[in-house]
């Protein structure tokens, strides 16, 4: 699915990349002194190019300064068409900031503006673009009704662009969905309205290949291509190329024409190189060297192109991070800019207040005149001193803040580190467990894997939240479980599972060993619970009260409790029972309708 997102913002952005690429990059502040002289409406049309070629660029600080700007100016104008514009602006710039869901609110504010103004084309193209939203959230249910109302705008307009757009979107909409029929039919239907427009053409052309190759049409979906790339090769356009060398591999790759597809994944990566969204690029290509040479069983070039890909994922997390720590410095610079020009306000209204009463009772009473003055000093001299005392506490506080957030950055990266390493340790464990023979030492290999991506999964929630010590235990468990579910070729739907997790957080060095425990004693019901269980059920429960108390049950056959109750036993019973003593918890097995775990432990 991911295919045809890539294929529609190709064909959107094209214009504005490369006028992006032909602008040379300039601050806000010094972009303005050469507008200044212009209309308000005038400045707001400059400034509104100058934040498309800056979001083009990936500055952001820049491009949120600048419709900012506009918000300014359409708001002092009162125009609602250029209240709609700037709104959609700021929808554009969440978008380009991987933030659907705050685009779409945006978008919504945009909408009802150009609604005001009867904007017709306008309402179709936000209504696409929330339509587009939705679907990159996988929300196909909100996506359709808003293609439906721009579907008929573009009917109403009889405007042969949008509905052009409109049957594309809507060819994406059922492709995701695995309509595939559908999809090949809207897709039908906007090359009706293209004609002979050869731009347009090509656009359409390209997404049917990818419909082909998500149906498993695969030698359509060649042709397609093929299709596409002459055209491309004839037009010279570098751009649609590089997106066909992307998308081409998989398609080859399920005809089993392995060099081909290494092919054109090579040219995609040279290619890549030089464009803005290099690494997300990256990513996706390695991931398809990394499906050949598995293919070709080349394990060790496997390893390699996985490793590429981790860098590649790493540089694009490390860079969406980046940005956020920058737009949470300037709001709160931007804040404390506010409260500072507030504090001075009132310090000033205070003094000419004085200032006023040292008149008037100059006036009353002659007499007075010196004690006022005497007053009016000690008060300066107070404000001073307290002035002084403020610059020392804030100076204080700022550098604890700025140590607290250093040593939050540090724990982030430690266990960001170690995740890391983490994920290279199981997919080595991953391609050993490829190579060995023997069916006990396969199972033994993968028991570890799991064991480590378990691990692994903690030290990740620990370094995308804030609080990097302790791990909110019911999203946890929720992704554990639902991993092992689908390890093991169950699918939620057929299966009966029943999770109820308070809100707990517990410290790392509980979380770890309470989360392998987890995983052996779901991994057992998975593995031996179910063979014969027309319905499985599989239930976990943890509250906290006076204690922390966990219950994993399950509808099986049940455990033979001599078995279990014998000092030795197997390596996964010694480790529940080792990590269960390590934490303090106590540890009840009985069978009641299946296996029942239970863990008693004090926090």
């Amino acid at each position: 699915m991911k295919n045809i997102l890539l294929a529609l913002l190709l064909i959107s952005n094209i214009p504005s990349l490369l006028y992006a690429q032909s602008s040379k990059i300039q601050s806000f502040e010094e972009y303005m002194k050469t507008i200044n002289d212009l209309p308000e409406r005038a400045q707001f049309d400059s400034i509104s190019k100058f934040e498309s070629t800056m979001s083009d660029h990936a500055q952001y600080m820049e491009s949120k300064k600048a419709v900012d700007k506009l918000l300014t100016i359409a708001t002092t104008l009162k125009d609602t068409v250029l209240l709609g514009r700037t709104y959609f602006s700021y929808g554009l710039l969440a978008r380009d900031k991987s933030n659907p869901t705050e685009a779409i609110l945006h978008y919504e504010k945009a909408l009802n503006f150009f609604f005001a103004s009867k904007e017709l084309r306008r309402q179709a193209r936000v209504l696409d673009y929330i339509a587009f939203a939705y679907i990159s959230l996988n929300n196909y249910v909100s996506a359709e009704p808003y293609l439906k109302k721009g579907m008929a705008i573009a009917n109403k307009l009889n405007d042969k662009e949008l509905l052009i757009q409109f049957n594309m979107e809507l060819a994406t909409l059922e492709d995701m969905r695995k309509n595939y029929a559908k999809a090949l039919e809207y897709n039908s239907e906007a090359k009706r309205y293209v004609g002979s427009e050869k731009e347009k053409y090509l656009m359409v052309t390209f997404n049917r290949g990818i419909i082909y190759k998500n149906a498993g049409m695969y030698k359509e979906s060649e042709a397609t291509y093929k299709e596409c790339l002459e055209i491309a090769n004839r037009k010279n356009d570098e751009y649609l190329k590089g997106y066909i060398y992307i998308n081409y591999p998989n398609t080859l790759i399920p005809l089993n024409r392995l060099e081909e597809a290494e092919k054109y994944a090579k040219l995609a990566l040279d290619w890549s190189k030089d464009q803005p969204e290099r690494y997300r690029y990256e990513q996706e290509i390695y991931g398809i060297l990394t499906r050949i040479a598995e293919k070709r069983g080349d394990y060790k070039s496997a390893f390699q192109y996985q490793v590429k890909w981790i860098a590649a994922n790493d540089t694009i997390t490390n860079t969406e991070k980046r940005q956020q720590l920058i737009d949470s410095e300037t709001k709160f610079k931007t804040q404390e800019k506010e409260l500072e020009i507030v504090r001075l306000d009132e310090e000033n209204a205070l003094k000419n207040k004085q200032f006023w009463w040292l008149v008037a009772g100059s006036l009353v009473m002659l007499v007075l005149l010196g004690i006022a003055l005497w007053q009016y000093k000690l008060i300066r001299q107070v404000n001073k001193e307290l002035e002084s005392t403020n610059k020392l506490i804030w100076s204080r506080n700022k550098q604890i803040s700025e140590q607290s957030e250093q040593l939050k950055n540090l724990m982030k990266e430690l266990h960001h580190r170690v995740k890391n390493n983490l994920a290279i340790i199981s997919s080595l464990l991953r391609l050993q467990s490829t190579r060995l023979e023997d069916e006990g030492a396969v199972k033994a290999v993968r028991e570890g894997q799991q064991r480590v991506e378990a691990m692994s999964l903690i030290h990740q929630k620990l370094y995308e939240s804030d609080n990097i010590t302790k791990v909110n235990m019911k999203e946890y468990i929720g992704d554990l479980v639902e991993g092992l579910l689908y390890a093991y070729g169950y699918r939620i739907e057929d299966f009966d599972l029943r999770v109820d997790i308070a809100e707990v957080e517990l410290d790392v060095e509980i979380a770890v060993p309470l989360g392998l425990i987890l995983n052996e004693i779901i991994t057992n019901s998975f593995k031996h619970a179910f063979e014969q269980i027309d319905n499985p059920q599989l239930s976990i429960i943890l509250n906290e009260r006076e204690k922390l108390h966990l219950e994993i049950r399950d509808n099986g056959p049940g455990i033979d409790m001599d078995v279990w109750q014998r000092p030795a036993g197997s390596f996964g019973k010694r480790l529940i029972v080792m990590l269960s003593d390590q934490i303090g918890a106590i540890l009840n097995v009985n069978n009641e309708d299946g296996t029942r775990f239970d863990l008693v432990m004090s926090i």
